[in-house]
């Protein structure tokens, strides 16, 4: 914030804060980038904002223009009932001051611009890779992207009540995508009300939210009709493969009921100009089930694969994960044939791997974020893997510092550069990170976590995904 702002917002708290409250006035509607508030009906209102960037200048709209003698924010005129304003730091003590006059009456509305319901978050030292970091939470409604310094460039929230860790009702796997058509897009997951009793412990039946390069929302992304899937059903938030608006990898689960069982099968769905163009049902190869880790056998139940990451190979077919597996597979993109799989926890490999997220094929090979459920450690795990028969020729911890993640997470790169999005602490004290850079010597060069390290809500407040593009 500028010097010249900073006392301007000092001066108007310090004087309206004991002087003017509660004294009635006009209630009238604005809008900050699209978003409608409504003063509360005093002279000095101070208003949460729910979303905002640092990036391009906010939007300030007061429909009702016409009604006032004089109306401004930070000194810039409202023309017309609008105004773009700068927007140099996000944070709870940084305000938009929206002056007005009408009728007599005149006061300002102090705009928060970080609403005062979002956790605080930390940082440590200055990453130095290109990107930024985008972050999500497992029961949050908040989406976040940080710089390299740790400032707070974009987030958008809505204020609900903390979930139970029964209920996935977050917004999930916030990240940016550079589309085929040439063009920067943002999506991130929310549950759809529609299908909350679909909801059980890891899946958020919902609706992909699609954002324009400026975050406003420009689409709502749901399953199209197939056998066995009606349209509008609801895909799931682990993941989601972006080619551009109108061509798309889809994941969700879809109960079948195979043998008098009902499964939570994990299903794919392609989707080109609004029509489903390859789907895949697990329940379709029943081989899997001989693949379940023993350290998921007692808690699976009818979630018996958990399918948790998708991603699309150099050969055209896709690399997925199946967490109660500890498995990666290659499907087969036109015939949905399993090509190879490549398991964890099978004994006799000198590599392991337990209920992992975020399998990507990277630099020749398969990248993990290996949650290491059944051993209380995880690790950042490299697998030399052949693209044609899934042979593995070896494996390299990226980084084991005894720190645990028991669920999410993710391994990204930028760069020779590590980034590692933490998920759901486990046993670890403390228990409060959220994304660390690591250099190419595995130094750790930056963090973000939250700003207090005994909470006890950290496990409550734990990260869905945060990664880096």
């Amino acid at each position: 914030m500028n010097k010249t702002l900073t006392l301007l917002v000092c001066a108007v708290l310090t004087v309206l804060t004991g002087a003017c409250e509660g004294i009635p006035t006009t209630h009238f509607q604005f809008t900050v980038n699209g978003v409608s508030y409504t003063s509360g009906g005093t002279v000095c209102d101070t208003i949460d904002l729910v979303t905002l960037s640092t990036e391009f200048e906010a939007t300030v709209h007061v429909p009702s223009y016409a009604l006032f003698s004089h109306l401004s924010v930070n000194g810039v005129p409202l023309k017309l009932g609008k105004a773009k304003v700068p927007v140099d730091r996000i944070a709870k003590d940084a305000f938009l001051a929206l002056e007005w006059s009408m009728f007599g009456e005149s006061g300002t509305l102090m705009l928060r611009t970080l609403h005062s319901e979002v956790p605080e978050v930390a940082s440590t030292g200055t990453a130095t890779s290109p990107g930024d970091f985008y972050l999500s939470f497992v029961y949050l409604r908040l989406i976040e992207k940080y710089d390299n310094e740790g400032r707070l460039l974009y987030y958008r929230f809505e204020p609900h009540a903390l979930a139970s860790a029964t209920d996935n009702t977050g917004w999930w796997d916030f990240k940016k995508h550079l589309g085929d058509d040439g063009k920067t897009y943002y999506s991130y997951h929310a549950l759809d009300p529609k299908y909350e009793s679909w909801v059980f412990a890891g899946h958020n039946p919902g609706v992909r939210i699609l954002l324009d390069e400026h975050y406003n929302p420009i689409a709502e992304i749901r399953l199209e009709p197939a056998k066995h899937v009606r349209m509008g059903y609801p895909p799931d938030g682990h993941d989601f493969y972006f080619f551009n608006p109108r061509h798309y990898i889809l994941m969700s689960y879809l109960d079948r009921e195979v043998e008098g069982d009902t499964l939570h099968a994990a299903y794919i769905q392609e989707v080109r100009y609004g029509r489903m163009v390859f789907d895949w049902w697990s329940t379709d190869y029943p081989e899997l089930t001989a693949l379940q880790d023993p350290v998921f056998a007692q808690s699976a139940g009818a979630d018996y694969v958990h399918f948790n990451s998708v991603d699309v190979l150099p050969d055209g077919h896709l690399l997925c994960s199946f967490r109660h597996l500890s498995t990666v597979a290659k499907i087969d993109r036109k015939t949905g044939e399993i090509l190879w799989t490549v398991n964890g926890w099978k004994p006799g490999q000198d590599f392991d791997f337990h209920g992992q997220h975020y399998a990507r094929w990277h630099d020749g090979g398969i990248t993990l974020f290996n949650n290491g459920n059944g051993t209380g450690a995880t690790t950042l795990l490299r697998l030399n893997v052949d693209l044609q028969t899934g042979a593995v020729s070896g494996s390299r911890k990226l980084m084991d510092d005894d720190y645990y993640a028991q669920a999410c997470g993710a391994l990204t790169f930028s760069g020779d550069h590590i980034i590692a999005g933490w998920g759901i602490p486990g046993n670890a004290d403390p228990s409060n990170r959220l994304v660390t850079e690591a250099d190419a010597s595995g130094n750790v060069i930056f963090s973000l976590h939250w700003k207090d390290p005994a909470s006890p809500y950290n496990s409550v407040l734990a990260s869905y995904r945060c990664a880096k593009h």
